[in-house]
This record gives structure tokens, sequence and C-alpha cells, in this order.
């Protein structure tokens, strides 16, 4: 067998061994039993911002404290998407990024434009 082909053959069964791992589940879906029962504080506190009893853990609750936090006057800087504030931030930045690649553009443009065209000989 060529030594190039049992190569790639190797380096696809490591491939596949270490894609078919599952080492992101525990990220996806936490891991077992950590956030399944809320004690009665955090129950309360969930009562108090407005979670439902079925979505009570602590990481629902610090995004909800998070969000609230976000969401009062002068709060910068806190994640929040600049989608969901108003357009005028928005707008400043897709303005900006017409006007730099609508200039570049334009100046091809305009570099093609003043290119002499070279005739063909027949």
């Amino acid at each position: 067998m060529n030594k190039f082909a049992l190569l790639a053959v190797v380096a696809g069964v490591i491939a596949t061994w270490i894609g078919g791992s599952s080492v992101a589940m525990a990220q996806l879906y936490g891991t077992a039993g950590g956030d399944i029962t809320a004690t009665p504080e955090q129950l309360e506190e969930c009562k108090q911002l407005g979670i439902p009893e079925f979505a009570c853990t602590q990481h629902s609750i610090l995004a909800k404290k998070r969000l609230t936090t976000a969401q009062q006057e002068g709060a910068y800087g806190s994640g929040t998407s600049m989608v969901a504030r108003t357009f005028g931030e928005l707008g400043i930045y897709v303005a900006a990024l017409g006007a730099i690649f609508g200039g570049i553009s334009a100046a091809f443009f305009a570099m093609a434009l003043r290119k002499p065209k070279i005739q063909k000989s027949t």
C-alpha cells in the first residue's frame, strides 16, 4: 500500500474518532444534576424576578439580573446587542462602513476608467 494512502487512512480514522467524541455535550446541556432542583431561596427570587418555576435555575436568575441591569439608563458595555438599541448607533456604523467600502470601490472604478485600453493587433 502507498505510504501516502496509509497516512490518509490513519488521519481519517483519528479525525473520525476525535470528531465523534462528546466533548461539547456538557456545554450544551449542563452537567447532570447541576441545576435540576432550585432551593427555596432561588424559587422566591425567581418569583420576584418573574421567572417561571420550571425554569428557575441559578443561571436564569443571573441572566435576568444581567438583563435588567443592562436595560437601566446609563448602562453601557453590558453585552446587549447594538441592534436592540436605537437606530442611531447602528446607523452610524453602517454609514461609516458604507463610506469606506464605497470610497474604495469608487477609487477602483475611477482607476479602471483612466487606464488606457490596449489595442489588439490582428
